[in-house]
């Protein structure tokens, strides 16, 4: 083989009449390889050592999980720290939760590690971390729920400290005033509370809540959860969230006012001065409405001042009509605005009357109805759903919106045109202007409430040399434009119609073979798998029963024949000289063997698979009862009481083998007269008792718990959700009682 690395022909090496120098420079050049080849092992093995030698320490603190930069926390930095669960996901294939510990709070991922544990529990989580979609999280690969802890102290904050980030994953309260409170509407059990505090809107997440919890609305509370958040695909936060575990976490300090009892207040009064501070809390108001824009705000004024209004659907309110407000104030950009509103129309009323204004005038009276003239300072332009016309007044410059109904506004809308235009005023501060300590409206805003309210004093001149520069520059701007992106276009099509077409082929070629090489390999991996698990089964199966045959002949049958050879042995000596002894001897050897073979018939019975699916549960306790009973014995006795229902199989299987436990730990250890098995059906469910009247023993002592099996039984109890019930003292016999809900039933 050394020839064909070196690159020689093999005839070359018998065939040249310079044989043996040749050969010397293949020798020559074949060690110089082997010899590199051996420093690269050398090298890739000390590199091996170098990192085997510096094992990854892992993190046993939520804060030093988030002291972790992104690109650290990528690289699955391994985690084993304990700590109270705090909150809990609780949605369909996702068990993570929130964990905090002594110092910061963490978010973990359970993602292919399903869990039963919940809020309150003390657990012990190993995994690894990841970089999360803000903080660093800890993705888990094993769990372990190590009982009932106390859930941390929760930090008192406001929403500008929820805003920081700093809180991430910690429990914390927050007191507010409930503005709404309404079930999600994406399918998840969750109510969502929007709660004003410090002045800004802060969402709640309620995971588990009863119906009462929607009647929050108006009502101060402490809110006790998890800071959380909405996230930016950057890693930004977006907005905090407070996620709550149930209702239970939301203390109400006040309750909501009685809206039939809120004074009637007026509008000019809201957040004007008061020793008791602005209000917070909802308001009742009336007033006559001046307009309204579908969808997004009506207009009102009571005679001392005016505001907008959150336009509620389903309201099918005309200008003038008298109406009655409540819901919580707010002050917008130089606006007042109540949202969250409850409107009700009091009564029928006559159009309000525009008042002839001027921009001055207008910027001292908010939401009211004025008519403003101008000249159209540009093209309408779009925004939000409606038409912005910018007008000047002289040196004053005011902005007109109108809803955009139809999709084109009307022809004479052109630069230079007047109009007069009637709508609710609304003042704001231009961005461009300087920044001062007190700022005050600059800016006038007129809401037209539909077309009709704008009116052409004057049309705009048709052609001005401004406008006719402009046009032609355009056209031929737009001419050139056109003709080159057109060729542009056709080349690129053409390339990429053809790109497309072979893409296309090879394409479903390789979907054609990807899916025979697919479906051949799935049904290789399916049998593999199904013959491993079979295998593996199989043989746990078969060495479970080799060691439990091997201990329960060593410690019964062959000390039984041992302990009756040496009698035997005994009894012959004493044969000639003492008859009696030698009787007696022999009376004992069959009696110890009658109780190994009671103890024989015994292994076999739990050698034996009672098939379920052939016998009713009542049927299969009756074999085991006829079964375990022997004539020189106890007595076994079975009662069936109660209707007799369909017991699923999984159920009957703990059941059977609890009473088979019972009875055999009654038989080996109790020296037991009578033996009773109850099984009693009932509407609420199944109960299985097994009595016996032995010598009984006494629960609580420790080395009891291997020799009767009470581990086994509680555990098979655990698995049907109930608890085991024993009743047992010293002379007074034993009792074992299980109770099986319908609710059990049912959901096996």
């Amino acid at each position: 083989m050394w020839y064909r690395i070196c690159g020689v022909p093999r005839r070359q090496i018998t065939a040249t009449p310079f044989s043996v120098p040749v050969t010397l420079i293949w020798r020559a050049r074949t060690g110089l390889l082997l010899a590199m080849a051996a420093a690269f092992v050398r090298t890739s093995c000390q590199a091996t050592s170098e990192h085997a030698v510096h094992p990854l320490v892992p993190l046993t603190n939520a804060a030093a999980v988030h002291a972790l930069a992104n690109e650290v926390a990528n690289q699955r930095q391994p985690v084993r720290l304990e700590g109270v669960i705090t909150h809990h996901q609780n949605r369909p294939g996702d068990w993570s939760f929130f964990l905090q510990d002594g110092t910061d709070g963490l978010y973990v991922r359970l993602y292919r590690v399903k869990s039963d544990v919940r809020v309150g529990d003390r657990v012990r989580v190993e995994g690894f971390t990841e970089a999360g979609d803000y903080a660093p999280v800890l993705r888990a690969q094993r769990l372990e729920n190590l009982g009932r802890g106390e859930l941390p102290r929760p930090e008192t904050v406001g929403t500008a400290d929820l805003a920081t980030g700093r809180y991430d994953s910690r429990r914390v309260e927050v007191r507010g005033i409930v503005r709404s409170a309404a079930a999600m509407t994406r399918g998840e059990s969750q109510l969502s509370i929007q709660l004003r505090c410090d002045g800004k809107d802060l969402r709640v997440g309620v995971s588990n809540y009863l119906p009462d919890s929607t009647n929050l609305v108006d009502a101060e509370v402490i809110v006790r959860g998890v800071a959380a958040g909405l996230f930016s695909l950057q890693r930004q936060l977006l907005e905090p969230v407070i996620m709550v575990d149930s209702d239970r976490d939301i203390e109400v300090v006040s309750p909501p006012q009685d809206m039939a009892t809120l004074p009637v207040k007026p509008i000019q009064s809201l957040f004007g001065y008061s020793p008791g501070g602005f209000p917070e809390r909802r308001v009742r108001l009336h007033g006559q409405l001046l307009g309204r824009q579908a969808g997004k705000w009506l207009a009102l004024r009571d005679g001392t001042s005016g505001l907008f209004v959150e336009s509620p659907e389903g309201h099918e309110l005309l200008p003038g009509d008298e109406v009655e407000l409540i819901g919580f104030p707010e002050m917008r950009d130089q606006t007042l605005w109540l949202v969250k509103p409850i409107v009700r129309r009091l009564a029928r009323g006559t159009a309000p009357t525009a008042v002839a204004s001027s921009v001055t005038n207008a910027l001292r009276h908010p939401c009211e109805l004025h008519r403003l003239e101008g000249l159209l300072a540009g093209r309408p332009r779009p925004g939000e759903g409606s038409w912005v016309l910018s007008l000047r007044d002289g040196g004053a410059e005011f902005e007109a919106w109108l809803p955009a109904v139809g999709g084109a506004f009307p022809a004479a809308w052109r630069e230079g045109a007047r109009l007069a235009v009637t709508g609710i005023t609304e003042p704001f501060i231009f961005p461009h202007h300087r920044q001062v300590m007190y700022p005050f409206p600059r800016g006038l805003r007129l809401h037209a409430r539909t077309s009709a309210d704008v009116e052409v004093l004057r049309s705009a001149p048709w052609w001005t040399s401004p406008q006719i520069t402009r046009t032609v520059f355009a056209t031929l701007v737009g001419a050139l434009v056109l003709l080159g992106l057109t060729t542009l276009a056709l080349a690129v099509l053409a390339r990429k119609n053809a790109a497309l077409r072979e893409a296309r082929e090879q394409l479903r070629a390789a979907r054609d073979e990807l899916a025979r090489r697919y479906t051949i390999r799935t049904g290789e991996w399916q049998e593999e798998l199904a013959a491993r698990h079979a295998a593996e089964a199989d043989f746990a199966l078969l060495t479970a029963e080799r060691t439990r045959m091997a201990r329960e002949l060593h410690d019964t049958l062959e000390q039984t024949i041992a302990s009756v050879a040496l009698q035997l042995d005994a009894a012959k000596g004493f044969f000639q000289g003492q008859p009696d002894e030698s009787q007696r001897l022999l009376d004992a050897a069959t009696h110890q063997l009658r109780e190994s073979q009671t103890e024989v018939r015994r292994s076999v019975w739990n050698l034996r698979s009672v098939k379920l699916e052939e016998a009713t549960l009542p049927e299969a306790l009756q074999q085991l009862g006829s079964a375990l009973a022997d004539a020189h014995g106890p007595k076994v006795e079975v009662r069936c009481e109660g209707a007799p229902v369909h017991v699923p199989p999984g159920v009957a299987s703990h059941l059977f083998r609890i009473a088979q436990e019972g009875v055999t730990n009654a038989l080996k250890h109790a020296h037991a007269g009578r033996i009773e098995i109850i099984l009693v059906f009932k509407p609420e469910g199944i109960e299985l008792a097994v009595n016996d009247d032995g010598c009984g023993f006494d629960p609580a002592a420790p080395s009891l718990n291997g020799h009767f099996g009470l581990r086994g039984l509680k555990e098979r109890a655990r698995a049907l959700g109930a608890e085991l019930a024993l009743d047992s003292k010293p002379g007074h016999g034993t009792r074992l009682h299980l109770a099986v809900t319908e609710s059990t039933l049912r959901e096996n």
